[in-house]
C-alpha cells in the first residue's frame, strides 16, 4: 500500500476513497460494493474530500461496525482488511477491499449495484451489469435469445451437417424434430428464437441477428495502422467458416518455405505464421470474447513484422493470464467452446494458449505477447522469418 504522503498527492481515484468521518451505513457499503465490483480499492477513514487529514477516534466499536456492515449490509458479504495508521499524530483507518470474485455485489437495503468510475461510485448501465454477472459466473450471455430472430433464420442444412458429420448423432429432417433437437442442444429457446450460440453457428445470416459477429481482417504494408492497407476483408460468417476464412487470409498474405533435414531426405514447410497457432488463437478469441459488447468485432491485423488478434472483453473473472498460459481454463462462453471442440478447432483440454507458448519456446523463437486491459484481450505474434 502506498504511503499517506503519496496518497494525499494523488487524491481520490478509481482505487482510493476519502471519508472524514464515518458515513451512514449504506453510504459506507456503497463505496465498498463499488470497489468489489471493479478492481478493488482502499477507503481512508479520517481524510476529508479536500485531502485534509482530520483523523478519527480510536474505538473498538468502529471496527465492529465496519465488519458488521460488510457482513450484513452487502450481498454477498465481503471480508475487508482493516488497518490503523498514525499520521501526524492523527489516527486513520484504512479499509482495503479486494476485487471481488463473487460479482455482482450490492447494497442489501436498496438492492442497488455500484461500480467505481474515476473517483465516484455509480450504478452500472444494463450492459455493465450484465458483464458483472458474467464475471461472477452467474450468467452466460451466449444463451440470451436474439429477439429479432425466428426459426426461419435457422440453417437446417448446416445444422444437419453438424449433427451427422461432426457429432455423429441421429438427425430427423422433419421440421418439428429439428426444432426439438436444436432446443435440446441450447440453440433455440422455447419461443423458437435463436440464441447467440445458435445465431453464431447455425443462422443463415449471423450479421443480421448479431452485428458484432464475424471478424475483421487487415493486412498493412508497414508496422502500424498508418501504413497502406494491402488487403482487407470482413467475414460475416458462422464461427467455423470465419476461422477457416481467417486461416486462408493469413496464408495468402504471408509466406512459406521448404526446409530439408540434414540428409535432405525429408522436406518440411516452414510458415511465417504457423497455421495451428493462428487457428488456436482465433478460436480462443471466439470462445472468450464478450458478446455483450456491441459495436466491435474480433479483429486480426497483419503488419510487416507481426500479427495481432484483438478480442473485445477481458479475461473472465476467475481466470488470470498466468493461469490461462499454464492450461487452466474457464470459458466465458462454454457452449461456444464446446461446439468449437466438436469441430476440432480448439484443444479439448483447454491447453491452446499453453501449446502456443510451448511451440515458440521449443524452437527458441520470440514468444507471443498476451496483453490484458479493460475489455480488451490482445495477442501479438511475431513473424517467424522476414520476407
Amino acid at each position: 500500500m502506498k504511503n499517506i504522503d503519496n496518497i494525499l498527492k494523488i487524491g481520490e481515484d478509481k482505487h482510493i476513497e476519502f471519508k472524514s468521518e464515518f458515513p451512514h451505513n449504506d453510504s459506507f457499503a456503497k463505496e465498498l460494493v463499488a470497489f468489489s465490483n471493479t478492481e478493488g480499492g482502499v477507503l481512508y477513514l479520517g481524510i476529508s474530500d479536500n485531502k485534509k487529514v482530520v483523523g478519527v477516534e480510536d474505538s473498538k466499536d468502529l471496527e465492529e461496525r465496519i465488519i458488521n456492515i460488510c457482513r450484513n449490509n452487502i450481498t454477498p458479504p465481503i471480508v475487508p482488511n482493516i488497518e490503523k495508521i498514525v499520521y501526524n499524530d492523527k489516527l486513520l483507518y484504512t479499509i482495503i477491499v479486494e476485487k471481488g470474485i463473487n460479482k455482482p455485489y450490492k447494497v442489501k437495503s436498496s438492492n442497488k449495484f455500484y461500480i467505481r468510475v474515476g473517483s465516484i461510485s455509480i450504478e452500472p448501465t444494463n450492459s455493465e451489469l450484465i458483464r458483472l454477472f458474467q464475471e461472477g459466473g452467474n450468467l452466460h450471455f451466449e444463451v440470451n435469445s436474439c429477439e429479432r430472430s425466428s426459426f426461419n433464420d435457422f440453417d437446417s442444412l448446416k445444422f444437419r451437417d453438424y449433427c451427422e458429420n461432426i457429432r455423429e448423432i441421429d438427425f430427423n429432417p422433419e421440421v418439428e424434430e429439428i426444432k426439438k433437437l436444436a432446443y435440446n442442444l441450447d440453440l433455440l429457446d422455447e419461443r423458437e428464437k435463436l440464441n447467440i450460440v445458435g445465431s453464431l453457428f447455425f443462422s443463415k445470416n449471423p450479421e443480421k441477428l448479431l452485428p458484432q459477429s464475424g471478424i475483421e481482417l487487415n493486412y498493412y504494408s508497414g508496422k502500424d495502422q498508418t501504413s497502406d492497407i494491402l488487403d482487407s476483408k470482413v467475414l460475416t460468417l458462422s464461427i467455423p467458416d470465419a476461422i477457416s476464412g481467417t486461416l486462408s487470409f493469413v496464408r495468402n498474405n504471408s509466406r512459406e518455405k521448404v526446409v530439408f533435414n540434414d540428409d535432405e531426405t525429408l522436406r518440411n514447410k516452414v510458415y511465417q505464421y504457423e497455421p495451428f497457432v493462428i487457428r488456436e488463437l482465433v478460436a480462443n478469441a471466439f470462445s472468450h470474447r464478450d458478446w455483450s459488447i456491441f459495436g466491435q468485432r474480433i479483429r486480426v491485423n497483419m503488419f510487416s513484422d507481426r500479427l495481432e488478434i484483438f478480442s473485445p472483453g477481458s479475461l473472465p473473472n476467475t481466470l488470470t493470464l498466468s493461469r490461462a498460459l499454464f492450461g487452466i481454463s474457464y470459458y466465458r462462453n462454454p457452449l461456444i467452446a464446446q461446439i468449437l471442440r466438436d469441430y476440432k478447432f480448439v484443444d479439448r483440454l483447454g491447453r491452446g494458449l499453453m501449446k502456443v507458448r510451448t511451440f515458440y519456446e521449443k524452437l527458441g523463437l520470440k514468444r507471443p505477447e498476451f496483453i490484458v486491459e479493460d475489455n480488451i484481450f490482445l495477442v501479438r505474434v511475431w513473424k517467424r522469418y522476414q520476407d
